[in-house]
């Protein structure tokens, strides 16, 4: 059995330690007592009480949020409503899908409140180039998007021919890129969002799906959502919306994985935040429903999901005081 190290001598030793690599607030250290520990984690700002509830918050800072879901599942969305959550924050758009100048990314400002001139939009050529891009935007934003995980090849791939096999090659890139930049995301305190596709894995009924780009997306994300369409929402015979389903599959902070809820879609405004607080406050009992009637103690404030959320919309005062009582339940 080793012996402990003398006092003198373990104190000699880390002193040394920083000396060399200085002191910081990244070193560990313990607190008194086991009721001095503080669990929570910092995070950006969130519009989504389904996050608040489920979650614990929005995105964490300093570490990588992943959201996959087939095609037009709201990912890039659900990502921007973030981003503009945070009027304050500095946000990195990396653009795999070289999407941006498709008029749905135009109106940005209307639709997700962020000013055009603090959101920066990289295009990678390729694999490598783009997980250098992620560490220089990590360093100098406060959010950054990485859309379209998938969506690129790496160098050796991108400049061989057609017919050459590049089994395996994005996976290995992208292991190497999480082992080296992990510790420079941590340290940069900027929130990354992933957003990844989900491609149909034929010949296997009890895992549907298959997420392309390896397994390490797995293994350094702190909070995975898996996204999938549902309950067509229509207006006068007109399809307007969804639902989108999610489900928490992997949660290191808060370890509710397996949770599921839903988010109410727009197909032209996005995610609809307003909605999402009726349908959360109907299922904790702030709010009762009759019919198609949704009520607020004694007052009857809209007719259908949608029609309430106009109410709250236009009520700030009312939609504060209802998310008050339903954040006093969870």
């Amino acid at each position: 059995m080793a012996k402990n190290k003398p006092e003198e001598k373990a104190l000699s030793a880390l002193d040394s330690l920083y000396e060399k690599y200085g002191k910081s607030k990244d070193i560990y250290q313990p607190p008194p007592t086991v009721e001095d520990i503080d669990p929570t984690v910092e995070r950006i700002n969130n519009p989504f009480m389904s996050f608040d509830r489920f979650l614990g918050g929005g995105p964490a800072k300093g570490k990588i949020t992943t959201f996959s879901a087939l095609a037009s599942a709201g990912k890039t969305s659900l990502a921007l409503n973030f981003a503009g959550a945070n009027p304050e924050s500095v946000i990195g758009f990396l653009d795999c899908e070289f999407n941006w100048a498709d008029s749905s990314y135009l109106w940005i400002d209307k639709y997700f409140g962020i000013e055009k001139e603090r959101i920066h939009v990289l295009q990678p050529t390729w694999l490598e180039e783009g997980a250098e891009m992620i560490e220089d935007l990590c360093d100098a934003c406060d959010i950054v998007i990485h859309d379209g995980f998938d969506s690129i090849a790496p160098k050796g791939e991108y400049e061989a021919s057609m017919e050459a096999n590049s089994m395996g090659l994005q996976a290995r890139a992208y292991k190497k890129f999480f082992r080296r930049s992990m510790g420079k995301i941590y340290k940069s305190n900027a929130s990354l969002i992933i957003t990844n596709h989900l491609y149909e894995n034929i010949g296997n009924q009890f895992e549907p799906f298959k997420e392309p780009g390896g397994k390490s997306i797995h293994d350094y994300a702190s909070q995975k959502l898996y996204m999938t369409r549902a309950n067509i929402k229509d207006s006068s015979k007109k399809v307007i919306g969804q639902n989108v389903n999610c489900n928490i599959n992997k949660d290191k902070l808060t370890g509710n994985r397996g949770t599921k809820f839903s988010l109410p879609y727009n197909n032209r405004t996005g995610f609809n935040i307003e909605e999402d607080i009726i349908n959360n406050a109907l299922d904790l009992e702030i709010i009762s429903k009759s019919g198609s009637w949704y009520n607020y103690e004694d007052t009857k404030i809209g007719q259908g999901s949608i029609n309430a959320a106009e109410t709250l919309k236009d009520n700030p005062e009312l939609t504060e005081e209802i998310i008050t009582r339903c954040k006093a339940k969870f």
